[in-house]
């Protein structure tokens, strides 16, 4: 799949050709580091998973459900059977930045996430 304008906004790549998030990098370069370098299982599925290579995502907060569309131009808030968006913005990072639960922006909530799940 091709990810066209928000893979390059997203991605960079290291010396050794391995894709990371530039705005939002692990700690911990190395090949094969623990949770990809983030230092939480949430971090790495949202910066990395979802961010990078586009994988759908999924996750619980204060019980109820959230789904996330990764589309090559945009990614999405959508229904538990991605059919229908409620929001979109240009790319996973955008996202993580902007998305609001109950007020709160989904960057400084990452880790009270439950279930956070690549689809």
């Amino acid at each position: 799949m091709t990810m066209g304008k928000r893979r390059d906004s997203v991605v960079g790549y290291n010396l050794a050709g391995y894709p990371f998030n530039k705005k939002y990098p692990p700690k911990d370069m190395r090949i094969g580091a623990k949770r990809g370098g983030y230092e939480t299982w949430n971090r790495w599925i949202l910066f990395y998973d979802f961010a990078v290579p586009g994988y759908d995502l999924y996750f619980k907060y204060k019980g109820k459900e959230y789904h996330f569309l990764s589309e090559p131009d945009y990614v999405a808030y959508c229904d538990d059977h991605y059919t229908e968006e409620y929001q979109r913005f240009p790319d996973g990072n955008v996202l993580i930045e902007q998305f609001e639960i109950d007020g709160k922006k989904l960057i400084d909530i990452i880790d009270e996430l439950e279930d956070v799940e690549p689809i």
